[in-house]
């Protein structure tokens, strides 16, 4: 797992917010998040990356580190062997940070599909899952569609009444 880190200081490790979560990204996040989908998709195959962060106050997080797992993939299916999903744990636990979102490509069209439902990075109340389309060669957050976990099911939702700032 490769880890970027995008602010020298956070906030005091804290509980989970409960749903829904709002996001700040920390800035330059997003686009080396459209950089990592992209070069790790090479336009041919799917590709994912987790965001984490900590608590603000209310129900918001800053969305601080874009962790890049190792991942087998092809066009239209990806996996997260289970050694790396300990190493990811291990890794929040260590550095006291949350995931609050996987982020993943599609060959063309983002939706969540029945794969993704049923294998998802984690089901917690208020985790994002992110589909981007045409494996990431669009500009970053374009036609990206974000689905919240809610009592086990995923609901479609706007990313800008999620993430502050959100560019498209």
């Amino acid at each position: 797992m490769e880890v970027h880190s995008f602010t020298d200081g956070l906030p005091a490790a804290g509980e989970r917010p409960g749903p829904p979560i709002h996001l700040r990204l920390a800035d330059g996040l997003l686009e080396a998040t459209q950089t990592a989908l992209c070069d790790g998709s090479a336009g041919r195959r799917e590709s994912t990356v987790l965001w984490a962060g900590r608590p603000l106050a209310g129900s918001a997080a800053l969305v601080s580190h874009l962790l890049l797992p190792a991942f087998r993939s092809r066009r239209d299916l990806l996996t997260i062997p289970k050694d790396e999903r300990i190493a990811i744990a291990d890794y929040l636990r260590t550095e006291r940070l949350l995931a609050f979102a996987d982020l993943h490509t599609h060959p063309r069209r983002a939706f969540l599909s029945e794969p993704d439902r049923a294998r998802p990075f984690s089901q917690r109340d208020g985790f994002y899952a992110v589909v981007i389309p045409d494996f990431a060669t669009q500009g970053a957050g374009t036609g990206w569609r974000f689905y919240e976990a809610r009592t086990g099911e995923w609901r479609e939702v706007e990313p800008r009444r999620r993430v502050d700032g959100w560019p498209v």
